[in-house]
């Protein structure tokens, strides 16, 4: 049988004693299942898109919601695409949030976030799809359920705190929604941990597979990443981070799982040049710097020589160029193709 205690908050039915002797069995029950067990959640599906509806205004105020439709628009449509191949029981909404960090988030009940940042740093409508079906998977496999439950035995203290809040009336489910979303929110900023991270790269390499992308380059983005954080000297992406497998480890296993569902054959998209399209005129980095990308065609004869100082003025700025669309130095450019350019 399955517990819930925001069920239970919500039906009105519970006085204090009955929550607490109930809470009682519940944390007596975390000592003796399996961690494996699945049966017993401390609150189900319902919960969790509770806690995201909850949560969703506190995210978009805290990091912004970025104000361009057509960009916003087509996020939703490669998210809804990747979520369409995953079986979910979740009504999703992706949303594209004002803020120059490299991440990409979710929330219990389907909220799915990605910053402009970590859109900066992609090339492709493939790599998009990787990182929105990574998040997917933390929504359909109940990762924060997952993790609360398990955490039950230290989190105690905070459920009774729910119990003794409904019990006097004077919060009741909205009461136990916001201290649990508290905790939730932490897990979706830092990660869910090893375990969860791992089964998010591999299946949701899957759900872009099956979505008609080529899971490789969400590989190649994960490796760019790490270059990036190497050249920087410091942390730029959440989920490389120490809370996460060791790095060379979990691209290791997320390259040997995109061979293998490349091996399987069949039509597999990498959309390069749409997905730097829908990116022209996006800020990049800090609002104060004033920066933006801007969207150049290539043309017959164009090096990143030539771009950088025909359209940056600064012959010197081939190295950031390259680097912005991953790209070599001496690369060469197909006529047609699109760049992404940082202009002020």
């Amino acid at each position: 049988m399955r517990w819930c205690s925001l069920c239970a908050l919500e039906s009105g039915l519970w006085d204090r004693r009955r929550f607490l002797l109930a809470l009682a069995h519940a944390g007596l029950a975390v000592g003796l299942v399996p961690r494996s067990a699945g049966a017993f959640s401390i609150y189900d599906e319902s919960g969790d898109e509770k806690i995201g509806r909850e949560t969703d205004p506190e995210i978009l105020k805290r990091f912004g919601y970025y104000e361009a439709p057509d960009l916003q628009n087509y996020v939703a449509q490669v998210g809804q695409r990747v979520v369409a191949a995953s079986d979910t029981r979740f009504s999703f909404q992706f949303k594209v949030v004002d803020h120059p960090m490299i991440n990409a988030m979710a929330l219990p009940g389907g909220f799915v976030y990605i910053t402009r940042g970590i859109l900066g740093e992609m090339n492709d409508e493939a790599q998009l799809a990787s990182i929105l079906g990574h998040e997917a998977t933390h929504v359909n496999s109940r990762h924060a359920a997952k993790l609360m439950t398990k955490a039950l035995g230290t989190q105690i203290a905070t459920l009774l705190g729910v119990g003794a809040a409904a019990a006097a009336k004077s919060g009741t489910l909205a009461t136990g929604i916001a201290m649990i979303s508290s905790h939730v929110t932490n897990y979706m900023l830092l990660g869910y941990g090893r375990e969860y991270e791992l089964e998010a790269d591999e299946v949701g390499l899957r759900y872009a597979r099956r979505a008609g992308y080529d899971p490789r380059r969400g590989v190649v983005f994960m490796r760019f990443m790490r270059r990036m954080e190497i050249l920087r000297g410091q942390q730029i992406y959440h989920a490389l981070d120490a809370s996460h497998p060791d790095t060379a480890m979990r691209i290791a296993k997320a390259d040997t799982m995109a061979s293998l569902l490349a091996a399987e054959g069949g039509a597999m998209e990498v959309r390069a040049d749409e997905f730097r399209s829908h990116l022209d005129g996006m800020r990049y980095g800090e609002a104060k710097e004033q920066r933006r990308i801007r969207i150049y065609v290539v043309k017959p004869g164009d090096t990143l020589a030539s771009i950088a100082r025909s359209e940056l003025r600064d012959e010197g700025r081939r190295f950031e160029l390259a680097g912005v669309n991953d790209l070599k130095d001496a690369a060469a450019l197909k006529p047609g193709s699109r760049l992404k350019l940082v202009v002020n």
